[in-house]
């Protein structure tokens, strides 16, 4: 029975101290995290529709996310954060006869400003929800049999801006587990096609935007 008594009082300090000590006023943070992300569908250009007798969408679909960045509360609900996050998708076109294809590869480094709004600050579980600004550096790469004929694809940086929703689980005073959903709105980036020797084509519109879930890691500064 003492045993007993001892591990549940042992587990009503931790938690008490977890409790008490997740604010994060005044305080600097590190965060770490990967997730998976829904990006938006692209669209070719009427002429590259004509001349390739493909369908005008272009399909995002599934891709892969992850980045860090810093954060520091102001006080204890409201908290800035700079994040730099890595994203890629396939993308896949569509041939008049409805057959698919996976051409190639868009990626982007998102550098985002934004800023939290804390709910219930001094609790171990906290919620919160933020918006911010963000300018992409975008890149698309042709897979090989695409590319064989020496064509590249050059992408136009983009800017937009974001949406999220999380939660910050305190393991300890410095430690917690984080969850995340974030909706990327971005301007479109003309795709262009090179050829050597060709003049440079306009062959597409393309949307890095996305919807993520993320989760990672959090540690703040005492």
């Amino acid at each position: 029975m003492k045993k007993v008594f001892m591990i549940v009082l042992s587990a009503l300090l931790l938690f008490s101290s977890t409790a008490m000590a997740d604010s994060v006023a005044g305080k600097f943070g590190i965060t770490a995290r990967g997730g998976v992300g829904y990006f938006l569908n692209s669209e070719f250009t009427d002429a590259a529709v004509a001349n390739w007798s493909v369908d005008k969408t272009i399909k995002g679909g599934t891709g892969w996310t992850g980045g860090g960045g810093f954060m520091y509360g102001i006080n204890d609900n409201l908290s800035v954060d700079f994040d730099i996050i890595y994203e890629q998708v396939e993308v896949t076109m569509t041939h008049s006869g409805g057959t698919n294809h996976v051409f190639g590869k868009g990626k982007a480094f998102d550098f985002s400003l934004g800023a939290q709004w804390r709910f219930q600050p001094k609790k171990a579980f906290v919620p919160y929800i933020g918006a911010g600004v963000d300018f992409l550096i975008n890149s698309f790469s042709l897979y090989d049999v695409y590319s064989a004929s020496g064509e590249t694809i050059d992408l136009d940086n983009t800017f937009g801006g974001h949406l999220n929703i999380g939660v910050d689980y305190f393991l300890t005073p410095h430690v917690s587990l984080n969850a995340e959903f974030r909706y990327l709105y971005s301007t479109t980036s003309d795709l262009t096609s090179k050829y050597p020797g060709e003049s440079d084509a306009v062959v597409a519109k393309y949307d890095p935007g996305n919807i993520t879930g993320f989760a990672g890691v959090r540690f703040f500064f005492p």
